[in-house]
């Protein structure tokens, strides 16, 4: 499992800093436990050219499992940034081709097109998990788009709007995901607050009350 950490750093700065890179402590999803810096691994991101970064794993102890640290500049499983992703994203719901969007942000066609294949499947569970989080952080009920895709965007950009000073449009998304906001679980999005630090934890087992 994923675990987002807001990350101020560009690309360039991150990958700089190498196997030093400095990874705010969390706490585990599951039993809230704090966790311990366990080792890592390498991955790249596409930033005009690849980039190497590495990655610090944190484990929980008491239930013996690791979590991925990423930085809100990332999602699960993507090589690009997500504020590509999000450009992409945006101008294609907009209404611009996905051929004209690709080759304007310089990505592979198939890639804008997977992106946005998912985000469609997505947006019902983007929906649910940022309406969520609306009424928990006390923020106006708005009326959305009726398209899942257009309502998934608004929605974002509604929970943005109040916090542009703090975070950045779409690393906002992936904070508010865990990661996942292309992710290819439907499920609704849990989002949480305060030292989640806006990740979408993973919902406990049921426990048998005792009478």
């Amino acid at each position: 499992m994923a675990i987002v950490w807001p990350c101020g750093l560009s690309v360039e700065k991150y990958a700089a800093a190498g196997r030093e890179i400095w990874v705010p402590r969390s706490r585990c999803p599951d039993c809230r436990q704090e966790m311990v810096f366990w080792s890592g691994y390498w991955r790249y991101v596409r930033e005009k050219d690849e980039r190497r970064l590495f990655i610090r794993r944190a484990c929980c102890q008491p239930c013996d499992r690791t979590h991925a640290l990423l930085p809100s500049f990332l999602l699960h499983r993507r090589l690009d940034p997500v504020r590509v992703i999000g450009w992409v994203l945006a101008l294609g719901i907009g209404g611009l081709g996905m051929g004209k969007v690709a080759a304007r942000l310089g990505v592979p066609h198939s890639t804008a097109r997977d992106w946005r294949r998912r985000h469609r499947a997505r947006a019902p569970a983007l929906v649910a998990g940022l309406a969520a989080l609306r009424v928990e952080l006390g923020d106006e009920v708005i009326s959305l788009p009726g398209d899942p895709e257009q309502a998934a965007l608004a929605a974002l950009g509604a929970l943005w709007a109040p916090r542009q000073a703090v975070v950045e449009l779409w690393a906002l998304a992936s904070l508010v995901s865990g990661g996942a906001w292309l992710s290819t679980n439907t499920t609704p999005l849990w989002a949480a607050l305060g030292d989640r630090r806006f990740m979408a934890p993973k919902p406990s087992k049921p426990t048998q009350e005792v009478v």
